[in-house]
């Protein structure tokens, strides 16, 4: 069954689709490390969109060990080498996981 709602954030109207964000990650969670490092920007774009949908706060999301600041750090080679990409993967498969429950848009 697709679930779509539409919600509004000022004046724009946005679109979720929890179809769509359940395919992404498992689409993400199922790619090996090079696939995930090459779609890093995708990645951090579903990271940060699911961050704020599940009301993650900034120690989980900004904090030097935060989910998002990982990421980012995925995104250059001079910081890449000194992230612990598996540590990295198995924190965004927990954290970033779409639940069925509704999501409140405010």
């Amino acid at each position: 069954m697709k679930f779509m709602k539409e919600y509004k954030r000022g004046n724009k109207t946005f679109l979720f689709d929890r179809d769509l964000l359940i395919f992404q990650y498992d689409k993400f969670k199922n790619m090996t490390n090079e696939e995930f490092i090459d779609n890093i920007i995708d990645v951090l774009h579903f990271a940060c969109y699911v961050s704020w949908l599940k009301n993650l706060n900034t120690e989980e999301t900004l904090a030097d060990d935060g989910i998002i600041h990982e990421l980012v750090h995925l995104t250059k080679k001079t910081t890449r080498k000194y992230q612990n990409i598996a540590r990295t993967r198995k924190k965004f498969n927990k954290m970033l996981k779409i639940s069925k429950k509704n999501y409140t848009f405010s």
